[in-house]
């Protein structure tokens, strides 16, 4: 394990020692985060008991929740000896943009092929914030994509020049990028300890690449956690399916196992995870009147800012799974996993730097609704 200068450890290891010596981590961020009770937004929803998880605060500057999983990738990096990642998303990637800044920390360069994704505030500022991080773009559609990935992974090859790029799959998911997902749930299990919230019945996830939804629904089962993941659908419907988020948990728990033969092996079935379709709308990225309201109320009772793309989805999803199942009674938690680059979002960027093709994200009008989604005031 490579450690931090501070020697930080995770819950995970703590549980299962042999780990710590075996497994790549990382530390790049402050965990655990925060459990807030959200009193006034539950009251407005006439539920007694709703919290919060704040994977907004797992950094300073560049966190959420795709910092859990970028703690282990970037120590194999490191162990790897790469210089250099190769990965795949849309323009506007959470993913991306976390990645290329923290690996940029490491000296590692990234090179993202991206497909075109509706504009938005957040987009330009993870745009900004990649390109200003080194992260070279390269700009595909749907059918060019692969070929344009597979090209990029062998550039190295082709030049007949250092190792080929390390490869990262879209969204930061990958069975060991997952653990920082299991992980979280062990963060959890500390929390509830402590009494920082009653044990949650549902756990409320935006499901884009499956990562945290299938670290969530492993850990709470290895934590001994009785909470159901409730993953509310932001990508493509024909992806975001029970059947690949175990498949995912399953692949996580057979890599834990090779590190640690004593882990159990646990059954993992569809009771563990619940799929809600509904709020997608139009498509990824699209924002929905729904999501913007649901995010307003957040930020006006709790203070809490969410993504139109991820997070608000996911929270207006949660109230309508509330609402038709009659579960006002039960201990709900929203993982927030969105993370707002203060600032960001018409960063000063040499235009030379900017490809000709994107351009367009800094020029051109953001997509309806954009505007009503809450932003802090500087």
């Amino acid at each position: 394990m490579l450690k931090s200068e501070t020697d930080k450890t995770l819950p995970i290891f703590e549980a299962f020692p042999r780990l710590a010596e075996s497994v790549p981590w990382r530390s790049i961020a402050s965990w655990p985060t925060p459990i807030q009770r959200a009193e006034r937004l539950g009251a407005a929803h006439g539920l007694s008991q709703l919290f919060i998880k704040r994977e907004d605060l797992s950094h300073p500057i560049v966190g959420g929740n795709k910092l859990r999983g970028l703690e282990f990738l970037l120590a194999d990096m490191v162990a790897r000896g790469a210089t250099r990642i190769v990965t795949l998303s849309s323009v506007g990637s959470h993913h991306i943009a976390r990645t290329a800044y923290h690996a940029k920390q490491l000296g590692i360069d990234t090179t993202a092929v991206v497909v075109d994704q509706p504009r938005a505030c957040y987009v330009c500022a993870n745009l900004g914030l990649g390109l200003s991080s080194g992260a070279r773009y390269v700009l595909a559609d749907y059918a060019s994509a692969l070929p344009r990935l597979v090209f990029e992974r062998l550039r190295p090859l082709n030049r007949r020049a250092g190792k080929p790029p390390y490869y990262i799959a879209p969204g930061g998911t990958n069975s060991l990028a997952c653990i920082g997902h299991v992980n979280a749930a062990f963060e959890l299990q500390r929390q509830i300890e402590r009494d920082e919230m009653s044990e949650p019945d549902f756990i409320y996830v935006p499901m884009g690449s499956l990562g945290t939804a299938a670290g969530l629904v492993l850990g709470c089962k290895l934590a001994g956690l009785r909470a159901r993941v409730v993953g509310i659908v932001v990508s493509h419907r024909w992806y975001c399916t029970r059947g690949r988020t175990l498949r995912l948990a399953r692949r996580t728990l057979r890599r834990l196992r090779r590190y640690d033969p004593t882990i159990p092996s646990a059954r993992l079935n569809s009771e563990g995870v619940e799929i809600v379709g509904r709020d997608l709308g139009k498509g990824y990225g699209e924002f929905t009147p729904e999501a913007a309201r649901a995010a307003a109320e957040l930020h006006a009772l709790e203070g809490v800012i969410t993504d139109g793309t991820y997070a608000a989805k996911a929270l207006s999803g949660m109230f309508g799974f509330i609402r038709d199942r009659a579960l006002n009674h039960k201990v709900h938690l929203f993982w927030n996993t969105y993370h707002h680059l203060q600032g960001l979002e018409r960063a000063e960027i040499r235009r030379e730097v900017v490809p000709a093709r994107l351009r367009a994200y800094f020029d051109l009008p953001v997509q309806p609704l954009d505007d009503q989604f809450p932003r802090p005031v500087h």
